[in-house]
């Protein structure tokens, strides 16, 4: 098995994260207005996709091309692989930021510190991704991903941004960020 599956592998406790913190902010959700909503339901649907679909997926196609099963399928499944790949290397970033939004929504409903319930994860999170996917990058790319981290902690720490804007704000990174990915891997799908 190539080197990069062992990273894809240890790359899934950032998806199965963001699946569990969907079902927990779903639950709090409900907890919290007392009925079922459209919200709830929606981050419950989110959690099994996190939590079940990608990483299935990903396990699937590693076992399926590492072992060459399926050979009619092997274009199809290369494919695959070639997106997980940049779901991998691209969507790490997004994901942390969605991790953050949601631990800051749940703290902005009175569920704990922001140091210890944010900031933490935020930055173990951030530290994981950064030496996982960019610990043999160029450019010293490695450092200014744990620089960024680091920076927008002091910055929103220092402010004093509230639960909830903050859970705003990184939520409109989360989004920005999976918008660019995207972006990013057409113009590198097109080029390759």
């Amino acid at each position: 098995m190539e080197s990069y599956r062992y990273q894809q592998l240890a790359y899934l406790i950032v998806p199965l994260t963001t699946g569990v913190e969907f079902f927990l902010t779903a639950r709090a959700d409900r907890r919290t207005s007392g009925k079922e909503s459209s919200r709830a339901v929606i981050m419950d649907a989110l959690g099994y996709v996190f939590l079940g679909i990608i990483p299935a997926l990903f396990l699937f196609t590693i076992y399926s091309l590492e072992n060459h099963r399926l050979p009619l399928l092997a274009q199809v499944l290369h494919r695959l692989d070639h997106y997980g790949v940049m779901f991998f290397f691209f969507g790490a970033w997004w994901q942390v930021f969605l991790i953050t939004s949601l631990r800051a929504r749940r703290a902005a409903d009175g569920n704990g510190k922001l140091l210890v319930n944010v900031w933490l994860p935020y930055l173990v999170f951030g530290a994981f991704i950064s030496a996982l996917i960019l610990w043999v990058a160029p450019w010293n790319l490695m450092w200014v991903s744990f620089a960024w981290f680091v920076g927008t902690f002091i910055l929103f720490a220092a402010v004093g941004v509230s639960s909830s804007r903050l859970s705003k704000i990184y939520l409109v990174l989360a989004i920005l960020g999976l918008i660019c990915e995207n972006i990013l891997f057409i113009v590198i799908d097109a080029i390759v």
